[in-house]
């Protein structure tokens, strides 16, 4: 079982937490950053994806810009492992992402609100393009506005293990986890892979993770196998 945990905004927490057991360690990235908001620097960025690198830990990052020029000048830059969608983004350019990204061994990873059984029908239309599927809760964002994620919220698990069933990638469940109820998450949905952001911060911590938390976060996944 894959753990992914955002949103990370030193290297101290990014290494901290990798060496409690998580798998993928999370990044949010900004022109604009607001370490409150768990959005960090490029030059922190950069910091964070080599330190976790030497813990043979994977690193997960959104940007918060959409066009391909940026973003690719961002990607030779930072050479993550995964680059994590979370904007509605058409098929076409998915796939010019896709194609674009290919030549730097980086997957892809694209988030979904789960909101509805058309949710299970956009998962099947982008599985041949991504290499992972996020599932995350809709609603407005604690981070990003008009981003999927960080919303502090649970969605109907029923749609997502239907997802989980349907398609043939990776699928990731997100949305309000955290440890007192990610044990049942995994048996409802069976996914690849759990992440948990929000309920793991420290209230008004400028962005740092409640490490007890996170450790306990692990120690319930790590239970089920």
């Amino acid at each position: 079982m894959i753990v992914q945990i955002y949103a990370m905004t030193s290297v101290e927490d990014a290494v901290s937490v990798a060496k409690l057991g998580a798998d993928y360690i999370g990044i949010v990235v900004s022109y604009t950053p607001d370490l409150t908001k768990g959005i960090i620097s490029f030059e922190i960025a950069k910091e964070i994806i080599d330190n976790i690198r030497i813990c043979k830990k994977k690193s997960t990052v959104i940007f918060d810009i959409i066009d391909i020029d940026q973003l690719m000048k961002f990607i030779s830059l930072m050479k993550m492992d995964i680059l994590h969608i979370c904007k509605e983004t058409d098929n076409k350019t998915l796939l010019e992402i896709k194609d674009l990204i290919s030549s730097y061994d980086i997957k892809l990873m694209y988030a979904i609100p789960v909101a509805s059984i058309g949710s299970v029908k956009k998962s099947l239309e982008i599985q041949d393009i991504v290499d992972l599927i996020m599932l995350d809760s809709p609603g407005l964002s604690k981070q990003m506005e008009g981003f999927v994620g960080a919303t502090g919220r649970t969605h109907n698990w029923s749609i997502s293990r239907q997802i989980v069933d349907s398609v043939k990638k990776p699928v990731i469940l997100g949305g309000g986890l955290s440890p007192y109820n990610v044990q049942d998450a995994i048996k409802t949905v069976k996914p690849y892979g759990v992440d948990a952001k929000t309920s793991l911060d420290i209230p008004d911590g400028n962005g740092k993770k409640d490490i007890k938390k996170v450790e306990e976060f692990i120690r319930k996944v790590r239970a089920l196998e």
